[in-house]
């Protein structure tokens, strides 16, 4: 585990987060490319998503977001 690169502290939690729509909830993605917005929305390829994963420092408040 990493230190808060803002205020130094060690109390960092692991998160994600959520996108809604529509009667649906999936985790928030980073997608590769421009975005290719159509009439019902986004299109991408699902091999184009990669997951968010955050960092949440308890002290602070920090957040910091990486697509791994």
């Amino acid at each position: 585990m990493r230190d808060c690169p803002r205020c130094g502290s060690s109390q960092i939690e692991e998160g994600y987060q959520l996108d809604k729509g529509y009667g649906e909830t999936h985790l928030g993605g980073f997608i590769r490319g421009k975005p290719d917005k159509r009439w019902y929305g986004y299109k991408f390829a699902k091999e184009d998503r990669i997951p968010i994963t955050q960092y949440r420092c308890k002290r602070c408040g920090f957040l910091e977001s990486y697509a791994k």
